[in-house]
């Protein structure tokens, strides 16, 4: 790359804060953010998307909470089983 950037390592999804309405406190949390060295952000959208979903206790979903997720991206995503070409099988829970 002919950047000179600070990333994070590659990962799957890193829990950052849970749902506040402190206002202060989400735009410190997102302004702290680094981008990541992932080179599969489609794939990686979609497995945060799916921990929001199931991690209720550390995102602070409420109990009677309807849960609304969206993803906006003009990336592609890979067709179904792709990932069996990289050898992962294993399918989420």
């Amino acid at each position: 790359s002919d950047y000179n950037l600070d990333c994070m390592p590659p990962h799957g999804y890193i829990h950052v804060l849970s749902l506040t309405d402190n206002i202060a406190e989400f735009r410190n949390a997102v302004n702290k953010q680094k981008i990541s060295g992932n080179i599969d952000t489609p794939e990686g959208g979609f497995d945060a998307m799916l921990q929001a979903a199931v991690c209720q206790r550390h995102i602070g979903w409420r109990k009677e909470a309807k849960r609304l997720l969206l993803v906006m991206t003009d990336q592609t995503s890979h067709l179904a089983l792709d990932s069996k070409l990289a050898g992962i099988v294993i399918p989420h829970d």
